[in-house]
């Protein structure tokens, strides 16, 4: 016999997490059917204004602060339902929260509690509840998420818990039913909804605050499907014709799926850095009271999937549409992969990148720049004079390109001030750029050497990095134009890095620095003139820098390891390119095995502490390793981070590619500490 629910004007409707979102226009929508209702959150202030509110409006309302992880908690809530009201008749499990972040960068504690909140509240609320619901029969309403079967990367903890909620519902459900008892069981699974969702997650996000991927639904749409399974019994509820959509996709391709999803979805999760409100709620309570979020695009008011799948009579009408629209987007490419157009944009890959290997394991945001480096219509380098070669397109400059394209400012990142001027050299007076950042002195500094294989490029080229690493470490740091080869072949770049250093110690204070906290940094060949400074000075008596940064240098003068073969033919920088520039350097291969550009042969002892960055697609990530190696037998401390899905020059690209940014805060995180500069806020 089909269990029959009371009208809601005749209910006592128990709702958790019902400060916010989808619990607090749960609650306003009961009490204007007529429902009497019982609030919970951890937050007594926001529920006393609420309960003000509603019975303000003529609503019946009782409240109970606690957290649902509590078990005893869940109980007491259930005894204030009672003991106001006479007994309980629907419970609504809404509470939870989500973790923004990748899973291996996630703490386990923040894992633990999630699951606190997100599952276990969904335990100890059920069987608080179930006395009482058994008793006289009732409803009872578990939120889980769209999330509860698919997933989702930057929130696989969160669909995690999801999934957890889902299993517990259908066992719960499955186990009453054997009994008889007189509980409907129903899990309500939203779609992405404008929620103070973003606003009280717990992000791990680099260089991103958490947002929604759209469509995205008024919380009042899901209100009115937990209420209308509050008077019908109903076992499961999508809500959000989207949710529907991505289960088909899921099952007609699950491939396109994840491509999808780590991909398009990746990025639509990434909201700019201070764009969004945050008032986190893993571990405290929120303070915002608010129903809606401030999700900045289009949000839908209704839906005419868990409108229509919410009575049988129209639910196979729909269904069969949906299923039908999937079946065309088949065939059409969206989900078959037919059609490239729809296949780039899901992915993030053309057509004429599978036969390119850099483009294959390049992540998305790498093959965007190295796309727009391909249209501006550069020569192999190695084909040209060094002349020609300068004034060839550079990575710098396709970032430039693919922020105009995208309608961003391609202004500088500002510091607190950038002066040029020349310092004397053994060659000549050396241009230098100093960058100072903002606030009072004195700061530590860094002598940093750009990349170009001591051939090409200049401070223009490398100013993001520069940049970066001032507001990163609250550093001067000093640019050195060092000479260039073959005018200037070995060792007159490596003799303009150790001088630079040398006049940083004795002038330091000249800049607002401070000459007992220096540090050298580089980028490729500049990697390698940093660490090479580091010997100059053991050799010849100076301090020694307290840090040395060197990414992706050059470590090595032979061009036969591992990453040189495997990335013979990489962008933007391949093996004939390396060859090239060695030879202009260096001038003949026993020149290039010389110490001070063949690192892993160097004596290595007695150095300061070591970051190496190197990135996966790069014929020099190889020398990096060995570098490292080396560096940790001589008793050298060292920290190795590797970047998978990016290329030679990233490091620089912090308006373009994520992994530039969380580069640079492990660069600035090992320098800050070695500079015992203060945390960066």
């Amino acid at each position: 016999m089909r269990l029959k629910l009371k009208p809601l004007k005749q209910q006592v409707i128990v709702i958790t997490g019902a400060d916010s979102g989808i619990g607090l226009a749960t609650a306003r929508m009961a009490v204007r059917k007529g429902a009497r209702v019982v609030l919970t959150s951890r937050n007594p202030r926001a529920l006393s204004a609420i309960a003000a509110e509603l019975r303000a409006a003529g609503g019946q309302v009782a409240w109970h602060a606690c957290d649902v992880a509590d078990t005893a908690a869940m109980r007491d809530l259930a005894e204030v339902a009672v003991n106001a009201f006479g007994g309980i008749d629907t419970w609504v499990n809404n509470a939870g929260v989500s973790i923004y972040g990748e899973i291996e960068r996630t703490p386990v504690n923040d894992v633990r509690r999630l699951f606190e909140t997100n599952y276990f509240g969904v335990v100890n609320g059920s069987l608080a509840a179930l006395p009482h619901l058994r008793r006289h029969g009732g409803a009872l309403i578990n939120v889980g998420s769209v999330l509860s079967t698919a997933a989702m990367p930057l929130q696989g903890h969160y669909a995690a818990s999801k999934h957890a909620v889902k299993g517990f519902t259908d066992a719960l459900r499955q186990e009453l039913g054997h009994h008889g008892a007189p509980v409907a069981v129903t899990l309500i699974r939203p779609a992405a909804i404008d929620t103070p969702y973003t606003e009280h997650a717990h992000s791990h996000l680099e260089g991103a605050d958490p947002d929604v991927p759209p469509p995205v639904y008024s919380p009042r749409v899901v209100a009115r499907a937990i209420l209308d399974c509050a008077r019908r019994p109903q076992r499961e509820v999508l809500v959000g014709g989207a949710a529907r959509q991505m289960e088909i996709m899921q099952e007609i391709s699950p491939r396109a799926y994840d491509a999808y999803v780590s991909s398009v979805a990746w990025e639509q999760q990434r909201a700019e850095p201070g764009s969004k409100r945050r008032n986190e709620a893993l571990y405290a309570p929120s303070i915002s009271g608010n129903e809606r979020g401030d999700y900045g695009g289009h949000v839908m008011r209704t839906s005419a999937y868990t409108r229509t799948a919410q009575h049988p009579l129209q639910s196979l009408m729909t269904v069969g549409a949906i299923a039908a629209g999937a079946w065309l987007l088949s065939r059409s490419g969206v989900l078959g992969r037919v059609d490239d157009a729809v296949r780039t944009r899901l992915t993030g890959r053309s057509p004429s990148d599978e036969g390119d290997a850099t483009m294959a394991r390049a992540n998305r945001q790498m093959r965007h720049v190295l796309r727009h480096l391909e249209s501006m219509g550069g020569k192999p380098i190695e084909t040209l004079t060094p002349e020609e070669a300068r004034r060839q397109p550079t990575p710098a400059e396709a970032v430039v390109a693919l922020l105009r394209k995208h309608g961003k400012s391609t202004e500088p990142e500002p510091v607190g001030r950038v002066v040029e001027r020349t310092i004397p050299g053994p060659g000549g007076d050396i241009p230098v750029r100093i960058y100072t950042p903002e606030g009072r002195g004195p700061f530590p500094v860094i002598v940093y050497t750009h990349g170009g294989g001591w051939v090409i490029a200049t401070n223009d080229t490398y100013d993001s990095s520069a940049r970066a690493l001032t507001n990163a470490t609250d550093a001067i740091v000093v640019s050195v134009e060092y000479r260039k080869a073959p005018e200037n072949r070995f060792p007159a770049a490596h003799q303009d890095a150790f001088a630079a250093y040398h006049w940083v110690l004795q002038n330091a204070a000249e800049l607002g620095g401070d000459a007992e906290r220096v540090a050298v940094a580089g980028e490729s060949a500049g990697g390698n003139l940093a660490l090479a400074t580091a010997i100059l000075a053991r050799d010849n008596g100076l301090p020694l820098p307290l840090h040395v940064l060197a990414v992706y240098p050059i470590a090595s003068g032979r061009t036969d390891s591992p990453s040189y073969l495997e990335n013979a033919d990489a962008k933007p920088l391949n093996r004939p390119m390396m060859q090239w520039f060695l030879n202009h350097y260096a001038g003949s291969s026993d020149k290039a095995l010389h110490p001070l550009i063949s690192l892993v042969d160097a004596d290595l002892r007695g150095l300061p502490p070591v970051t190496i960055i190197n990135a996966e697609i790069d014929p020099l990530r190889s020398d990096g390793e060995r570098l490292a190696e080396g560096l940790r037998a001589a008793g050298v401390p060292v920290i190795h981070h590797m970047h998978n899905g990016v290329t030679h020059e990233f490091f620089g690209m912090g308006a373009v590619v994520g992994d530039a940014n969380k580069a640079v805060k492990q660069a600035a995180h090992n320098l800050r500490a070695a500079l015992k500069a203060p945390a960066h806020v």
